[in-house]
């Protein structure tokens, strides 16, 4: 069978992990037996032990530590040895992986998963050799060819576990009834950090809340990656400054965010230039009417008035117009679950792994 060796630079428990996680658990399914790396501890290993899936941490310091990054990449270049493919994941990833692929010439897939810009880590990861680029969605293909323009750049959309999210169905009634709401519940699940859009969600609710106060609003997530700062405290400040503080109910970060999502009557997705998005892919499995930001991958999932209501960027009023259009009339908001259902069926993991698999094999058979 042939390795992929799959290379994270993180540990920490995100969507670019998450997606990792996911194709290795389908490449066996197609011929490819994954070979996991992590270059950082973290919640990802647990992860990956739950899915008895065997990894390696080669941990590394920050990448501005020379001397001690090449020592990485030495033993990186090692444990590639006798892979059929890499495949690095994020563009961190890819500066180290991309490296010690090309010093042990085996062919490496840069598994893009932002929209670049013209940073550092970015023109870093450009400087190594990729057989191919993936990204997300076509905002962030565009954008990897403004910066790669000679590189092959191929769209494989993420995915989740369709069945696995849609078996949850029901699982919020429980948490609902625990913790005492009775009405409508709107709610977002991200981790907290300033592009994901709480703040936005906090000023819409702060105008549905003038209209609606049997509506109870809910910000699942956490500082899971430990640069946030202070965010998470000027959240709540928000909430409080808005008159919310007791309408805005913060659940931090739920290793089981499902029950949370399936509470929700409305969920919103609030980040402006968000590569993909998958959760907004689960609470669209779990038949939720979704209201979303107009925007990079967040635009290429939902389909307006179909599956799903899009607004403008930095549009607390439409946002807020939006939800309200879905809690007061019941047909349109059963109409876009049922879209948002049946439109979240085209992004399973395994129909990713499938794409993945498919472009390791022309990478290895161009070689």
């Amino acid at each position: 069978m042939k390795t992929a060796v799959l290379v994270s630079p993180t540990g920490a428990p995100g969507g670019a992990e998450r997606a990792l996680l996911a194709l290795a658990r389908h490449l066996p399914g197609h011929g490819w037996a994954p070979r996991i790396i992590l270059l950082q501890r973290g919640p990802f290993e647990k992860w990956l032990s739950d899915a008895s899936l065997d990894f390696e941490v080669l941990p590394m310091t920050r990448t501005r530590h020379i001397h001690r990054t090449a020592v990485v990449i030495e033993r990186l270049r090692r444990a590639i040895r006798g892979g059929s493919a890499v495949v690095a994941n994020q563009s961190k990833g890819q500066a180290i992986a991309g490296a010690a692929a090309a010093l042990s010439r085996t062919p490496c897939v840069w598994w893009q998963q932002g929209i670049p810009s013209r940073t550092a880590i970015e023109l870093t990861a450009a400087l190594w050799p990729a057989a191919a680029v993936v990204c997300s969605a076509q905002d962030a293909a565009l954008a990897q060819k403004s910066l790669t323009p000679k590189r092959r750049v191929e769209v494989i959309n993420l995915g989740v576990d369709i069945e696995t999210v849609r078996s949850r169905r029901g699982s919020g009634a429980e948490l609902k009834k625990r913790l005492g709401w009775p009405g409508p519940v709107v709610g977002m699940v991200a981790r907290l950090q300033p592009w994901k859009g709480q703040q936005l969600f906090l000023q819409a609710a702060s105008i549905v809340a003038g209209s609606r106060p049997d509506v109870q609003f809910v910000v699942v997530g956490g500082a899971v990656l430990g640069w946030e700062g202070d965010y998470p405290e000027q959240l709540r400040r928000q909430a409080t400054e808005l008159g919310l503080a007791e309408r805005v109910y913060f659940a931090d970060h739920q290793e089981d965010p499902y029950p949370w999502a399936d509470a929700f009557d409305v969920a919103v997705t609030a980040s402006v230039g968000e590569p993909f998005g998958l959760v907004t892919v689960e609470a669209m499995a779990l038949a939720k009417p979704v209201v979303g930001v107009d925007s990079a991958g967040t635009a290429e999932i939902i389909e307006d008035g179909v599956s799903g209501l899009l607004v403008p960027p930095a549009d607390p009023d439409a946002m807020a117009a939006a939800i309200l259009d879905l809690l007061e009339d019941p047909a349109l908001q059963e109409r876009i679950a049922t879209g948002a259902a049946a439109r979240a069926e085209r992004f399973s993991d395994a129909e990713m792994a499938r794409s993945f698999a498919a472009l390791l094999d022309d990478v290895r058979r161009s070689r």
